[in-house]
């Protein structure tokens, strides 16, 4: 019975319903009947602050001093009591106690200088309060007696029991709707969850960018398009695994067919010059180290995979021109002049290291992609802030990346050339790196670019307030 969802899910709605009522319940009948009892000592406190002035302005006229407490009593029908520094009660407003000795605490600490009160069970609820009467200045003040205030305050308790029993009927009828309710709501959840469940299934098979037609505005509507979107990506990562294999295949492959094709010269050609045999040597170098520089960026994109950042608070400005002074004879030996911009002192918490090959991978990129045809290439390092973003711009005025090409830009392998050419050195990994030093640190990073005129790499950096 329990292995359905929908009956756990009645189960569970139903006792949330019940707790939650039933701790709403406590806290507003505990709130009012305190809030009651505060009212009600306030007012006390009131008048026996009064008393206690009155008694302390007149304290040779007994007479005056009897009367008064015996007015306050017949309003407020609690009993005023005039009670000495020997704990002897000089006057009573009921006339029972005058002249009996009164020990309780909160006379005691009434003699002592304390205001206090406590709420006592004699056979009723009996409500005590105790202020002392003080003589003299503030500097030289005595305690010479207290004002004792005795009230019955069996009435606020049987309010609140009332109060009580209405609100546990209330409660009662309340979370029976309810329970109609969340059998409702459970059977309308558990029916496209059952639908959600068999789609899971076949993406698990490997049916992998397929749809779920479940169409609503709330949370599972929400699932089913996270689950779209999840189903979507994942058709998309599979291919692009394809790809990434196919790709690291094809990269492999050319050099190691070059270094084959030469060595098989070499050997067939015994008789070459020796100027022809240096030739072909420098040739297989080239290409080895083609394939090293390959193999060492396939273990960088590997290796960022599993990468733990050691974040230290830097300014990102000073790691910009640090870079630049080492990447600046890379750029003048290809005519480019690179230039560092960023003057902000915004400390942000990063990895020195990641932060500063990724910034090397979109330099080296834009010096690759330079325009030949102009007379002056040139890359800037920009940056910039809003509220709660730090920006930092690398901007070239290159060849420019198609539109259709900017979505697609960092992922691996990818080049922007439709032939790949082999003019431009590269393999297309530079910016997957950089996208993926991004995402390590919780940073966006874009492109905007147009052909001809130049491409921008822009790195936003959500702030940090301590």
């Amino acid at each position: 019975m329990f292995n359905s969802l929908r009956t756990r899910l009645m189960v569970v709605y139903t006792l949330i319903i019940f707790i939650t009522i039933a701790a709403v319940d406590v806290l507003i009948l505990s709130d009012y009947f305190r809030s009651r009892l505060q009212e009600r000592t306030i007012t006390y406190f009131t008048y026996g602050n009064i008393a206690a002035n009155l008694v302390s302005a007149n304290s040779s006229d007994v007479f005056y001093i009897s009367r008064t407490l015996e007015q306050y009593t017949q309003t407020t029908g609690a009993r005023f009591l005039l009670i000495d520094s020997r704990s002897v009660v000089v006057s009573d407003g009921a006339n029972h106690y005058t002249g009996e000795l009164l020990t309780n605490p909160q006379v005691r600490k009434a003699l002592s200088g304390s205001s206090s009160w406590a709420v006592y069970d004699n056979g009723g609820k009996n409500l005590q309060l105790a202020v002392p009467v003080t003589t003299g200045g503030r500097d030289s003040l005595e305690v010479v007696g207290a004002v004792l205030i005795s009230a019955d305050i069996g009435d606020l308790y049987d309010s609140y029991r009332s109060l009580r029993w209405r609100v546990i009927l209330t409660s009662l009828l309340a979370g029976l709707m309810g329970m109609l309710f969340s059998f409702a709501a459970a059977h309308h959840l558990s029916r496209p969850l059952h639908k959600l469940i068999a789609f899971s299934k076949r993406l698990s098979r490997g049916r992998l960018g397929e749809q779920v037609n479940i169409k609503r505005n709330d949370e599972i509507g929400q699932l089913a398009d996270t689950i779209n979107i999840m189903s979507a990506d994942l058709h998309r990562i599979e291919q692009n695994r394809r790809r990434f294999i196919g790709d690291v295949s094809h990269e492999l492959k050319t050099p190691l067919a070059s270094i084959k094709a030469l060595v098989e010269a070499l050997l067939m050609g015994s008789n070459a010059p020796e100027e022809k045999y240096r030739e072909f040597l420098e040739d297989v170098i080239g290409e080895v180290d083609r394939l090293s520089m390959l193999i060492s960026r396939l273990l960088t994109y590997t290796r960022l995979e599993e990468e733990r950042l050691k974040r230290e608070y830097l300014t990102l400005s000073d790691i910009a021109a640090d870079t630049v002074r080492i990447m600046t004879p890379l750029a003048a030996s290809h005519n480019v002049i690179l230039e560092n911009k960023a003057r902000m002192d915004i400390r942000v918490p990063c990895d020195k290291n990641l932060v500063r090959e990724m910034l090397v991978n979109v330099i080296d990129n834009s010096i690759k992609y330079r325009d030949r045809a102009k007379a002056v290439n040139k890359i800037e390092i920009t940056d910039g802030r809003t509220f709660d973003t730090y920006r930092l711009e690398i901007s070239d005025n290159g060849i420019g990346i198609a539109e259709q090409d900017l979505s697609r830009i960092f992922e691996g392998f990818y080049r922007s050339e439709p032939s790949r050419s082999r003019e431009i050195e590269g393999y297309g990994m530079g910016l997957s790196i950089v996208k993926r030093i991004a995402d390590l640190h919780g940073w966006d990073v874009s492109a905007k670019s147009q052909p001809g005129r130049g491409t921008t790499i822009v790195l936003s950096i959500p702030l940090q307030f301590k």
